[in-house]
């Protein structure tokens, strides 16, 4: 038989650590914190990209829906189609990042045209910060307008779509601040633009019209859209493209982005059609 003071002693040392055994759990520890750390800050990256990425989604579905919605209730005649796109060039570069649309509130003053100013839906970018796409309405204006693009896409104008963009009595309504922006390499107003572009086709064409009144083409050599004609009317297409470039994290209080923002473009779509008489 072992003596008593042996056995008390191997007593004592199974209740204890070696040196070893301490370093191997603290070090066991340290990686286990190590990676917790690790994946939370995974976590919260992953959730803050897609946070932003859902927000971008949702004021994109915001602004294609209210483009669909307009343009599908645009009023419109042979002279004046009811959506046109206004554009700019800048060093050499076609910037068409601005749609004016006749959307009277209910029948038109002038049922053949022109449009009253104050019958228009303007959405273009903010003049004074191009990240902001902003919406247009002028209820008070009731100036005409000469709504096409042969009169529109002129300097006089893009100067008065531009005025009523800038004008006090105009309401402005923010549709989503999350714009990407890139420089034109050019000074001025025009340094930074928007990224979002508009283009909007008509079938049959303002050209076609004008050869078939002016009788160089037959009636049914128009290129209706899906054939869509009689003996006596035809239908007209109005086709607007448009594409939105977005950023998924909202801008610093500087106007700069977070270098962690990322643009994600969004490309819609709106049609309208209507009666063309022979």
């Amino acid at each position: 038989m072992y003596p008593a003071t042996n056995a008390r002693s191997s007593h004592r040392r199974r209740h204890g650590l070696t040196l070893l055994e301490l370093m191997l759990a603290m070090a066991v520890s340290t990686i286990l914190v190590g990676a917790l750390a690790v994946l939370a800050s995974a976590t919260r990256q992953t959730s803050d990209f897609n946070s932003g990425r859902s927000a971008a989604v949702q004021h994109a579905r915001v602004v294609h829906d209210r483009l669909q919605r307009f343009v599908g209730e645009a009023y419109a005649t042979e002279t004046y189609p009811g959506v046109v796109v206004v554009d700019e060039t800048v060093n050499s570069n076609r910037y068409c990042d601005t749609v004016v649309i006749w959307h009277p509130t209910g029948t038109p003053t002038n049922a053949a045209g022109p449009p009253l100013v104050k019958e228009l839906v303007i959405i273009g970018p903010d003049p004074n910060d191009p990240k902001r796409l902003m919406e247009f309405t002028a209820p008070t204006d009731t100036r005409t307008i000469q709504l096409n693009d042969a009169s529109l896409n002129t300097t006089t104008g893009r100067t008065l779509i531009s005025s009523i963009k800038t004008a006090s009595t105009t309401i402005k309504t923010l549709l989503t601040p999350l714009v990407r922006t890139a420089s034109t390499g050019a000074g001025g107003s025009n340094a930074t633009r928007a990224a979002v572009r508009f283009e909007c086709e008509l079938h049959p064409t303002a050209a076609e019209m004008t050869s078939y009144r002016g009788g160089s083409l037959a009636w049914e050599d128009i290129a209706w859209p899906q054939g869509w004609f009689s003996s006596s009317c035809g239908m007209r297409q109005i086709w607007l493209r448009s594409e939105l470039q977005l950023v998924s994290e909202d801008y610093k209080a500087d106007g700069t982005l977070p270098t962690t923002a990322i643009g994600l473009p969004f490309l819609g779509s709106a049609t309208n059609y209507y009666n063309l008489s022979k």
